[in-house]
């Protein structure tokens, strides 16, 4: 038959089971603010090279063959102007007719 516990070793019992269980949560919650840490630092790396890309694209690969075939935005803007409904489209939202 098992001895009986008195209230002084129940209450040593139970201090101990509770700091284990304080110590496990710590060592969680250390692991979890780690994992939150590190997920901020790709997702932010991520955003940066997601809006990122695109500028590099141009700087490096469509800059030198707009440089080389002497094209500028101008030139593109003039261009665009030829397209159909695109001079309508570019009036109605405020931007200004230079060709004319």
């Amino acid at each position: 038959m098992e001895p009986q516990h008195t209230d002084q070793q129940l209450v040593k019992d139970l201090l101990l089971e509770n700091k284990r269980l304080i110590t496990e949560n710590n060592d969680l919650l250390r692991k979890m603010n780690r994992m939150q840490w590190w997920s901020f630092i790709f997702r932010t790396l991520w955003f940066l090279v997601f809006i990122g890309a695109p500028f590099l694209v141009y700087y490096w690969v469509l800059e030198p063959y707009f440089t080389t075939l002497g094209s500028s935005f101008e030139l593109f803007e003039t261009g665009l102007q030829e397209v159909p409904g695109w001079k309508q489209f570019y009036e109605a939202m405020g931007g200004e007719d230079r060709l004319q």
